[in-house]
């Protein structure tokens, strides 16, 4: 009888222990399954941040590209200097610390667009402009001659265009700003189609 009495007093104590292990481990169970996707949720965020943030950078990269110009002649301090697009020739002046006294700058054309490894030539007095051009098309030909930027004089190396025709050009190129491309040329009286076939090998904008 007492064996029994002892039997069950052990069996009440060991009941509740059992209850409370199996309680805990359900528990612990339980959390475990509940972090896991949010871990997952948090490494995806993460993920996708990172990429709008390099997509980002990559279009800010596009935007702030900058153009490499030589500026040389009669500046203060002639050299290479780095540019946004869209920037003139006066601006790249202006960055070389401007002109010295005695610069000549009716020979150039101040309000044209810089390109991309191009040269700008600030003359001297008495000196004979030459043609600001990007570095592709003074690798093309020595001869060639930008109708944006060339002078009276510059078109005395071009065949087929004498001095007055230079001058309805550069007339033409006052009046309407500067050519887009060499096809504008046909707007020059004087010059249609077959004239610019000789000429187009010649010239560049």
């Amino acid at each position: 009888m007492d064996e029994l009495v002892t039997h069950i007093k052990q069996n009440k104590i060991m009941i509740p222990m059992v209850l409370i292990v199996v309680t805990l481990g359900l528990g612990y169970f339980w959390m475990s399954q509940q972090s896991r996707p949010v871990k997952n949720e948090l490494k995806t965020e993460e993920v996708e941040v990172k990429k709008s943030e390099a997509k980002s950078d990559k279009v800010d990269d596009k935007k702030d590209k900058l153009l490499v110009v030589d500026i040389q002649g009669a500046v203060k301090n002639p050299g290479v200097y780095r540019v946004k697009k869209d920037v003139i020739v006066q601006e790249v002046i202006r960055l070389a610390g401007g002109i010295n006294p005695n610069a000549e700058l009716k020979q150039i054309n101040q309000a044209q667009r810089v390109q991309d490894q191009m040269q700008i030539y600030v003359p001297t007095i008495g000196e004979t402009a030459r043609p600001n051009v990007s570095s592709s098309a003074q690798g093309s030909s020595k001869k060639v001659v930008n109708i944006n930027t060339a002078t009276v004089d510059d078109f005395k190396n071009v065949t087929g265009i004498g001095p007055k025709k230079a001058e309805k050009i550069i007339e033409y190129r006052q009046k309407n700003g500067d050519f887009k491309d060499l096809h504008a040329l046909t707007g020059v009286s004087g010059i249609g189609e077959k004239s610019l076939d000789k000429l187009k090998d010649q010239l560049t904008v």
